[in-house]
């Protein structure tokens, strides 16, 4: 049974890592550098204040991770964290869950969260023996669902006013993957994949 405290995924040119506690102030900075660039589709950046908020985040994520709840992981790239991306709440009854991710500003457009993504999916099915993964993203946030479309999730519908985002409710589309589609796309992720 894997540990998901002490994993290390690879891909063509990122690894996922699991976060540890250390990272915090790390992942701070990168969250106050690409600010505004986040705030716009995530609503818990304004919740993120100091080295102290994203420590108590990463605790919960460490307990989470111990309890075999959930998954986190940095996503690095050359040695450098650029971003985030982790499960939500594992559904091992009903083997399902969902995915989510985001990335630095000052590395977006260079496929990492399509690669990333890709090579948690591998994981998920191939390790953990999941059923099922969704993504859902807002409607209008064009590169989250170009990604999503790209690894080959269906559309399955839209979700109407489904997250506030300061003041705003953004409906999001939802996606879904069986593990039978993903063996059907494998092909699709050969390239983020370690050959």
């Amino acid at each position: 049974m894997d540990d998901f405290n002490s994993l290390t995924l690879r891909g063509s040119r990122v690894v996922l890592k699991s976060i540890e506690l250390e990272e915090a102030e790390a992942l701070f900075n990168l969250i106050d550098g690409s600010r505004e660039h986040l705030t716009k589709w995530l609503p818990w950046v304004d919740y993120v204040r100091s080295v102290d908020d994203e420590r108590h985040i990463v605790e919960q994520w460490i307990y989470e991770m111990q309890m075999r709840a959930a998954i986190h992981l940095s996503i690095i790239k050359d040695g450098e964290m650029s971003g985030i991306i982790s499960t939500h709440q594992i559904d091992w009854l009903n083997q399902r869950t969902s995915i989510g991710y985001w990335i630095a500003k000052n590395r977006t457009r260079n496929h990492l969260a399509t690669e990333a993504t890709a090579v948690l999916m591998a994981y998920l099915f191939d390790n953990l023996k999941l059923h099922r993964i969704y993504i859902q993203a807002a409607t209008d946030n064009e590169p989250s669902n170009r990604v999503i479309r790209k690894l080959g999730f269906k559309l399955e519908g839209v979700l109407k006013e489904n997250e506030r985002i300061r003041e705003v409710f953004l409906d999001h589309n939802i996606y879904g993957m069986m593990e039978q589609d993903f063996r059907g796309f494998k092909e699709r992720f050969a390239p983020y994949l370690p050959r």
